[in-house]
Formats: C-alpha cells, sequence, structure tokens
C-alpha cells in the first residue's frame, strides 16, 4: 500500500492522469495530502481510522479528484487559491481562456467539474500560507508557497523527518507544466531555486514513474534546466527569422510531435507555455512583438 514510510509520513501511488501520488500522514491527526490515487487505498486507510484534514497543494483537477469521498474532513487550502473550491464558475474561468469559453466545442462545464473529476464547492476551513508551521502530534511540517505551476501552488517540508513533498514541481524528466493563466516561468525558476536549497534526504513528488527521489539537488537542478532548455531552443529558432505564436507552437520545442495524451491536447499546453516564454523574454528585452511577429533583439 505504502512504497514509502519514515516516521507518520507514508507516500501513496497513484496512477496516470487525472490521478496522483499521495502522503498519508499517520499521525494523531490523519491527514491526506492530494488524495488522488487509487479509490480503494484510500477508502481502505478512511475505514480503520476516519481522515480528519484533507489538504490540496493546489487546486487542479489531478489534485482534488478524490476530495469527495471525505465529506466529514476538514479542507485546507493555499490561501491564493482558495475561491476556487468555493466556486466551480470561479474554478472554470481561471482554466479557461477567453477563446475556450466562445468555443462552442468545448465540453468543459460546471457538469464535467462534477461528474468527471468529482469537485464538489466547499468552504475550505484552514488557508495555507507561506511559513506556516503545522504540528499534527509527532510529526511537524512546514508550508511552502511555491508558486509557477499555479499562482497559489505549495509544496510541504517535514523537518524532522527531512521530507520535502514538491506536489507538482515533480522533477519529471520532461520538466515543469506552467501553461494556466496563473501560472509564470520567473515564478517557477524562483520557486525550484528555493526548493533546491532545503536539506532533505527524501524527495516525494505528485506525478512520474519514480515518485520517491534520494534528497539529491540535482534532481531539482536538472528539472530546473529543462526550463533553460526550453527557453535557449525558443531564442535558437527566432535567430532564423520573426515567428508567429503559432509557428513557435508548431516547432514543438516542448512536447515534440505528441499532440495527446489521455484527453489532454498537448497542442494547447504546448502554445500556452511559449507564450509563457515570450512574455518572459519580451520582459528581459530579448525580443519584441511587431505585428504579431516575434522577433529577436540583435
Amino acid at each position: 500500500m505504502f512504497e514509502f514510510k519514515k516516521g507518520c509520513i507514508r507516500f501513496i501511488r497513484g496512477g496516470k492522469y487525472p490521478q496522483c501520488h499521495s502522503v498519508f500522514i499517520d499521525d494523531k491527526l490523519r491527514v491526506l495530502i492530494d488524495p488522488a490515487c487509487d479509490k480503494k487505498v484510500l477508502k481502505t486507510i478512511h475505514s480503520e481510522k476516519p481522515i480528519e484534514v484533507i489538504i490540496n497543494s493546489h487546486c487542479h483537477e489531478d489534485h482534488f479528484l478524490n476530495n469527495y469521498l471525505f465529506p466529514k474532513a476538514q479542507l485546507w487550502v493555499p490561501e491564493q487559491e482558495a475561491n476556487l473550491f468555493r466556486s466551480a464558475e470561479a474554478l472554470l474561468d481561471y482554466w479557461l481562456e477567453s477563446e475556450d469559453k466562445n468555443d462552442p466545442n468545448n465540453q468543459i462545464s460546471c457538469k464535467y467539474l462534477y461528474d468527471v473529476y468529482n469537485f464538489r464547492e466547499r468552504e475550505p476551513e484552514r488557508l495555507l500560507r507561506d511559513g506556516d508551521i503545522i504540528d499534527f502530534g509527532e510529526t511537524r511540517m512546514e508550508v511552502l508557497h511555491t508558486p509557477g505551476h499555479s499562482e497559489g501552488h505549495l509544496s510541504f517540508y517535514f523537518p524532522e523527518d527531512r521530507v520535502l513533498f514538491t506536489a507538482d514541481l515533480d522533477l519529471v524528466k520532461a520538466g515543469p507544466y506552467y501553461g494556466d493563466k496563473g501560472s509564470d516561468v520567473d515564478d517557477v525558476i524562483s520557486s525550484l531555486k528555493r526548493l533546491i536549497k532545503i536539506d532533505a534526504d527524501t524527495y516525494l513528488s505528485a506525478h512520474g514513474k519514480i515518485g520517491v527521489y534520494e534528497g539529491d539537488p540535482q534532481y531539482i537542478q536538472d528539472y530546473l534546466d529543462t526550463v533553460y532548455d526550453r527557453e535557449n531552443k525558443l531564442l535558437y529558432f527566432l535567430k532564423s527569422g520573426p515567428k508567429t505564436l503559432q509557428e513557435i507552437t508548431d516547432q514543438g520545442i516542448i512536447y515534440g510531435d505528441r499532440t495527446v495524451i489521455g484527453n489532454w491536447n498537448l497542442k494547447k499546453s504546448e502554445k500556452a507555455m511559449m507564450k509563457k516564454h515570450l512574455i518572459r523574454l519580451g520582459r528581459m528585452e530579448k525580443i519584441r512583438n511587431e505585428n504579431g511577429h516575434y522577433i529577436l533583439n540583435v
């Protein structure tokens, strides 16, 4: 059931999207962080002794997927994303770009959230902030605000156990995702630079085949380097002349020729993340936009 155990910390492996790996704190206060792994495992844990607190690192469907199994547990969420848990309309507004909202073929709706991802509107009992220290009994946890993947994204550090849960800064070889409206490349870079300084024996992440890593900062550095590699490839592509966002997207710098994973449209993700890089490069005055064409500043 558990692939990693230390003190009261338990790591539960999830499957492919829309699941994620979960962390269970089996302490005086029984806590599940990102309960989107296998339902049977979660129900078994809950049947032994009720789960008292659900913590979501951020408001993404592959992290709140099984929150609904624990209606009597308290819900603790990032302060910056609390309203997304309160309102399906607010969550959809946060997720969808204007063109998606106006697309007659777009099937994402409140009903979709409820029926596919088990979303339930709730008033969180606690809003988590950077630097919060939470005592579960024998286990202490520090809340780390690590934005970039999402505006309110949190990581969690267990100082006595020397365990760091990086959530969706997930250390996979493909690199980080920052394609949401609330995502920001500079924030991803800053958050990873912060995490790399944390002294831990073990890293736990929310996705990927590995999920449990030795606490070697090189894993975080390699993950961070994929961001720089994407940017360098984009700059190299712009050397050949002005390019539109669509031309940049079609270059497949991040995902190559792949277009879908399950029901996930990788072309939309590619476009969104390239747009984030273009915004960053514009702020750095390395490029400019003229009539919809991105041009390298010499």
